[in-house]
């Protein structure tokens, strides 16, 4: 076998190995609230806005900021700061909406800053227990290291519950 087939073999090969390790792949996009890092299923994110005109909507929990119009659609708009830490968001250049959409709904949450979507290895997720003190623990459905940061992924079907509860 001459150095040229050998070569094409490896590297078939590597491609081959590389291919069926994206099934052990989970890929995040990951956002800040508060420099804490979070993520969210890429599967579930329908886009990414900048922040535009809130239309506040009486009587409902103060940490839905209100609705958008989304192309004919009326979407609810969650501040994930007010409902982990108590205090409004700023909106900054760089705060968006990230609009999810699970079961036909969609919902919008507003959080400080979109950094990147992350592959993480299944074995590098570790799913939570009711047993963190976190204040949105039962939002948090499992925990992932990616380079120097811990990074929390939130269970969508708890956000999106919450907010149809609060409507």
């Amino acid at each position: 076998m001459d150095q040229e087939t050998l070569l094409t073999s490896l590297a078939e090969k590597t491609k081959m190995e590389q291919e069926s390790d994206l099934g052990d792949l989970e890929q995040f996009l990951t956002f800040t609230i508060e420099k804490e890092f979070f993520g969210i299923r890429l599967l579930l994110v329908h886009e990414i806005l900048k922040p535009v005109l809130i239309t506040r909507i009486p009587n409902v929990e103060d940490y839905i900021l209100g609705v958008i119009n989304l192309r004919g659609e009326i979407i609810p708009i969650v501040d994930l700061k007010k409902r982990f830490h108590g205090t409004d968001s700023e909106i900054f250049p760089v705060s968006r909406i990230i609009v999810i959409m699970l079961d036909e709904k969609r919902i919008g949450v507003l959080v400080d800053e979109v950094k990147q979507v992350v592959k993480i290895q299944k074995d590098f997720i570790s799913y939570t227990t009711d047993d963190l003190s976190l204040n949105y623990s039962t939002m948090v459905e499992s925990v992932s290291r990616y380079e120097d940061h811990l990074i929390l992924n939130l269970d969508l079907e708890q956000i999106v519950d919450f907010v149809s509860s609060a409507k």
